[in-house]
């Protein structure tokens, strides 16, 4: 009988080894050098992938089907690692720190939350910021992580909008200074350690114009006896510790500004294949602005302004690139090394007496190495339902992976190079009567291989990989 199995043919082992799923063919590998050799043939690996991922994907460069197999299924978070609680209502929002050693959430429960992560990601701090019916929807570390930007929609004495810096140096949350706006939807975001970007209205007459500013934070050091610290926000709006200086006045615009990145521009001129640097003066930025109509004359659009900090005026808004889009935003984020930025979009339909959002949800992932080149696009479903109601669910982008929502308590992982669905992490407990939103991901900064997202039910979930969980 040995002698039998010994004379089978490469065509005939073949065809016995293509019955066998990835464990088995790994086991029939160590049988003998012959069986080793047969089953490493590409054909067996190639109908394995597509067995798991569908005969339309392609693999990424000329690396070996058993490599790509592996890379999609050893190296993609799709393992839940740990699932923390410490939130009393829906989470909105989670990010990492730039060193990727801290988390911070927020929601609507008006509670900050910073995380130190790990393989027992635990609570450090918590901190309540406003109290219902108010909320916080974003929060986001300055690169030295040492303050944290949060943007909050108050409702207690009146309605607005306010962007708040909490220092986090001295082993709790501190408010230590705050900034309102009349833009209803502007998050803000960091321009440098100590200075947030933030919109406004202006002065002038006019509704249709606004004003990007830089505010510089001037008391680097708290001082403990001041009686306001620890209070609420609404304390914060009248102290003079915020230099403001306005970098874009935008002049008769049908327009808002709702989100905002910052992108370096010495990392978006950074020349990869030669590795240099471009010429290019250290104060320079790029502001990506995501502009949304007033009305439905003008279609929305993405607009990439270059500032200079060292200028002593505000310049005319001249645009380096303006990418429209007949959609609405729900959500933006900017990759680690500055050179990628993915929306999350809904696609807007209108008759003579309503608008309407449709059901997709279209991920789009704009290349900041090639902007001439048409963006990236993700929305092969449409599990939504069309609605007037527009709910915001951030995304995240890496080197290889994507990672969106579309099914209200999926995340959906797609590989970049194929555009295909590579794993469907689900949010719905056993038996839970029902479904949980996701408002947003993240990829790890320093490791794809590791994925962190908040929902409706109030819980921090970390997804590692198989390879990731191996090591812990």
């Amino acid at each position: 009988m040995e002698d039998t199995w010994k004379s089978l043919t490469d065509p005939v082992l073949l065809v016995v080894f293509s019955y066998l799923d990835v464990r088995e063919l790994n086991i029939a590998s160590r049988t003998c050098k012959n069986w080793y050799r047969v089953a490493q043939d590409e054909s067996l690996w190639k109908c394995l992938t597509f067995r798991r991922l569908g005969c339309r994907y392609s693999r990424h460069n000329a690396i070996s089907w058993k490599s790509e197999l592996k890379r999609l299924t050893y190296h993609v978070p799709v393992y839940l690692h740990q699932t923390c609680e410490g939130h009393v209502d829906e989470v909105y929002y989670v990010c990492f720190s730039n060193s990727g050693q801290l988390l911070a959430t927020c929601g609507a429960d008006g509670i900050v939350n910073i995380w130190r992560y790990g393989h027992d990601t635990a609570l450090m701090h918590s901190k309540q910021i406003v109290d219902n019916p108010s909320y916080v929807n974003y929060v986001e570390f300055n690169k030295a992580e040492t303050h944290l930007l949060v943007h909050c929609v108050c409702r207690e004495d009146e309605f607005f909008n306010t962007v708040a810096i909490l220092s986090i140096e001295k082993g709790a949350i501190q408010i230590v200074a705050a900034r309102s706006s009349e833009i209803p939807q502007f998050r803000g975001t960091w321009l440098s350690n100590n200075t947030f970007l933030n919109a406004d209205t202006t002065d002038s007459s006019s509704p249709d114009d606004w004003k990007l500013t830089a505010c510089k934070l001037m008391d680097e050091v708290l001082d403990e006896n001041d009686p306001s610290l620890g209070l609420r926000i609404q304390n914060f709006l009248s102290k003079k510790n915020l230099d403001v200086k306005i970098l874009l006045h935008m002049e008769g615009m049908a327009f808002y500004a709702n989100f905002v990145k910052v992108i370096d521009w010495s990392e978006w001129n950074y020349d990869v294949a030669n590795g240099q640097q471009t010429n290019t003066t250290t104060n320079e930025m790029v502001t990506a602005l995501y502009l949304q109509s007033k009305n439905l004359e003008k279609h929305n659009r993405i607009v990439f302004y270059k500032i200079n900090l060292d200028s002593p005026d505000p310049v005319a808004p001249q645009p380096i690139k303006t990418i429209v889009i007949n959609s609405e935003c729900l959500g933006i984020q900017l990759s680690e090394d500055h050179r990628c930025l993915v929306y999350n979009l809904r696609r807007l339909s209108a008759d003579e007496y309503n608008i309407w959002h449709e059901k997709e949800v279209v991920t789009m992932v704009i290349n900041l190495k090639k902007m001439e080149e048409k963006p990236e696009t993700f929305d092969d479903n449409k599990p939504l339902e069309n609605s007037f109601n527009l709910s915001y669910f951030f995304p995240s982008v890496s080197t290889d992976l994507v990672a969106n929502e579309s099914d209200p308590d999926i995340v959906h992982l797609w590989d970049r190079h194929s555009h295909q669905i590579v794993s469907r992490l689900s949010h719905r407990l056993p038996n839970a009567p029902t479904q949980n939103g996701v408002s947003a991901v993240a990829f790890h900064p320093r490791d794809q291989e590791v994925l962190v997202s908040v929902a409706d039910d109030r819980k921090l979930r970390i997804w590692m990989s198989t390879n990731r969980q191996r090591h812990c």
